[in-house]
């Protein structure tokens, strides 16, 4: 990171950024051309977990190039100044790099919606799915290798 005097590594921070994300924008490379996606997400222990049609770009993509980068970010502003050159932003925002890999088993798809569900819901027990329903759509198990976390304008 060029600017180290923006960047955080205390982890409480970083998993607190990564919690009160509403969403998640995801980075991959399809033969040396860029996609990204937006996308709803759960995080626990070094996961991040996604769900998708098993149909479109970002499938085909993540089965031919599993390497994968996402963002988070979260209390943006803009600043603005009376002199252009000041305007500036104010966020706290963490990005992340990682490889996707497909969760095939029933159980494991189940766990990791609960963990999506978790993260948007009040209700924070077991939720209940119709098998119907998780074999309709595809879970994505980002395993992260790499996290930075970078805050400006907040003390």
């Amino acid at each position: 990171m060029r600017r180290k005097d923006k960047e955080i590594k205390d982890k409480e921070v970083i998993l607190s950024i990564i919690q009160e994300g509403d969403h998640c924008v995801i980075a991959l490379s399809d033969n040396n051309n860029p996609y990204m996606v937006p996308m709803n997400f759960g995080y626990q222990d070094g996961h991040l977990y996604l769900h998708s049609s098993p149909d479109g770009r970002k499938i085909e993509i993540l089965k031919e190039n599993n390497k994968i980068s996402f963002g988070v970010e979260i209390n943006t502003r803009l600043v603005k100044s009376e002199s252009a050159c000041e305007w500036g932003m104010e966020y706290m925002s963490i990005i992340g790099e990682g490889y996707a890999y497909f969760v095939e088993d029933f159980h494991k798809k189940k766990e990791a919606f609960d963990i999506i569900m978790a993260k948007y819901s009040d209700y924070k027990s077991k939720f209940e799915y119709s098998e119907t329903a998780l074999n309709q759509v595809v879970v994505i198990d980002v395993q992260i290798i790499k996290l930075t976390c970078k805050i400006s304008g907040y003390e």
